[in-house]
């Protein structure tokens, strides 16, 4: 459980020890109030001395806004950026970038009603209050009257209004601590309503790595959906092949409950989430294909089918597209038969697919693609494998890994292209 300071749909400004509060209207026959609409909160608290008094603002972002983004390798805040114009005509404006000893850089801001300019010259220290919530504290200036002053302050920023880049999200689930990157694309910041794809990382992959090879977050800003990249606990999925056995780390649970808060944090469509993976974490996105699809709409394993159907007892009949190389040296392409087999029987397809070579687009690329349709299949539960001929154990279209053996990923077939293309055209039922 994620748990955030509780703000009120108020502002409230402190000069001179004095608390100003904008109250909304209570009593009986007062009008419900209307839901407090999204906004960032900036609060700047400054100590006193003998001739300054001390000062304080607290109040939600009217114009503008403050971006808080994250290091997608370590999940660690590396900029905070932006120009808030705040309820009471304070202005506040933060550059804070990442460098080697943490965040630094200069925030201010300015109240002329008061009278008050505060400069932070910021050089590390910032910490991390909750996902959505950075502080940090120490010497300002303080300039009041013209008289400049130092004195300790402490600054706060709540991004509640999701800007585009990366941002790091933290569950306690099952006993552990759990971490995932949620990219929100660009263009889209604030946007609420956008659909959801999950990329579950493979054997070993961070959620940087899987970055780095499978080339994930600029399809998401092309086509303008929120991309999860959640981390596994230790080596790997859980339930699945090449996952650890103990602890039990209870992984569909900790999907189900990061899927919410993406649904509620992120804004993110309950209907149009959906769920993708490589190697054992398409294995994994098999799994959930099993026992998620209350949680997800469509899914999209790579490199890693359904290892053991006999254990598989999904809850409706899904659409599913399944992506593999041919000449994958570590899960063999073998392994996609009886997946598909069991996918076709369980979504009542005919047991034999028809097949339709795709362009080769990249004749130098050593590979080409065959994509495999099951006919017949229930409506909205197609049931399509995708055939990279020439490929090995690697993304198509993105890059190989930095292992020779493992073999070539290919550029006729783009993974994320067609993923999206797929998934995105179904919708969770409405139960």
């Amino acid at each position: 459980m994620v748990v955030r300071p509780s703000w009120r749909p108020l502002a409230c400004l402190a000069v001179a020890g004095v608390a100003v509060t904008a109250l909304t209207g209570s009593g009986s026959g007062a009008a419900e109030a209307a839901p407090e609409p999204v906004a960032d909160h900036v609060e700047v608290t400054t100590g006193g001395l003998p001739s300054v008094p001390a000062y304080r603002v607290a109040a939600p972002v009217v114009d503008g806004g403050v971006a808080v983004l994250d290091d997608i390798a370590d999940y660690g805040a590396e900029r905070v950026s932006g120009r808030a114009g705040l309820a009471g005509g304070v202005t506040a404006a933060f550059d804070l970038r990442r460098g080697a000893i943490g965040l630094a850089g200069e925030v201010t801001l300015d109240d002329p009603a008061a009278g008050v300019r505060v400069k932070a010259q910021v050089s590390g220290g910032v910490s991390r209050v909750a996902d959505d919530t950075i502080r940090w504290s120490g010497l300002v200036e303080i300039t009041r009257a013209g008289s400049r002053n130092l004195v300790l302050a402490t600054i706060t920023v709540v991004d509640r209004v999701l800007d585009a880049g990366n941002h790091a999200v933290t569950l306690r689930h099952a006993g552990q601590d759990r971490r995932a990157v949620v990219h929100v694309p660009a263009g889209r910041g604030g946007a609420r309503g956008l659909p959801v794809l999950f990329h579950f990382p493979g054997l070993l992959e961070t959620p940087a790595v899987a970055e780095q090879y499978d080339k994930l977050t600029p399809h998401a800003d092309e086509r303008g959906y929120l991309l999860v990249i959640p981390e596994h606990y230790g080596t790997g999925w859980q339930g699945v092949l090449g996952g650890p056995p103990v602890p039990d780390v209870d992984d569909p649970g900790f999907v189900r409950a990061l899927a919410a808060e993406v649904h509620e944090r992120f804004g993110g469509d309950p209907r149009r989430t959906y769920s993708s993976g490589m190697s054992n974490g398409g294995f994994f996105t098999s799994l959930t294909a099993c026992v998620l699809t209350d949680v997800f709409a469509a899914f999209a394993p790579v490199s890693g089918q359904l290892n053991d159907p006999r254990g598989c007892a999904p809850a409706r009949q899904i659409p599913i597209a399944m992506i593999h190389g041919d000449a994958d040296p570590l899960v063999r392409y073998s392994t996609t038969a009886p997946a598909a087999a069991f996918w076709a029987a369980h979504n009542g397809c005919a047991p034999e697919p028809v097949a339709t070579p795709l362009p080769d687009t990249d004749p130098d690329d050593g590979t080409t693609a065959v994509r495999h349709d099951y006919t017949g299949c229930a409506a909205g539960a197609p049931v399509v494998l995708f055939q990279v001929v020439g490929a090995g154990h690697a993304w198509p279209g993105g890059d190989p890994y930095p292992v020779p053996s493992l073999g070539i990923a290919g550029r006729d077939l783009d993974a994320n292209e067609a993923i999206w293309d797929f998934v995105s055209r179904y919708t969770l039922p409405v139960s």
